[in-house]
């Protein structure tokens, strides 16, 4: 993912063996082949073909992919330990005034949001 999310644009199999060697990471092209397979299997790149290439492509921004993950983890840890994470989560990440000041406008939003 990195490969293609540092390219930004569609890239065969090829390409991203090529990337992934000159980065010290020498593959075999069945080993690239399958996990940009596996990848497209589970919906983060979109699969083209063109010719007798295959391109692939991120399906999602490394931002929205991190955002979809960390909104995974938080779902999961909220419905399996419930105020509990809130209150860890507060504690971890609240550390400084910048930060709290950062919490209250998202929960303002938040709250906007909810009362539309």
């Amino acid at each position: 993912m990195e490969v293609i999310w540092k390219h930004a644009r569609a890239l065969s199999v090829g390409d991203v063996q090529a990337a992934l060697r000159d980065q010290g990471r020498p593959l075999s092209d069945s080993a690239v082949r399958a996990v940009l397979n596996n990848l497209a299997g589970k919906g983060r790149l979109a699969k083209t073909r063109q010719g007798k290439a295959t391109y692939f492509q991120a399906t999602a921004t490394r931002g929205a992919f991190d955002a979809g993950v960390v909104a995974t983890i938080v779902g999961s840890l909220k419905r399996n330990f419930g105020s509990e994470v809130i209150a860890e989560l507060v504690d971890q990440l609240a550390v400084d005034e910048e930060t709290l000041a950062e919490f209250e406008r998202r929960i303002a939003q938040r709250r906007s949001e909810l009362e539309s």
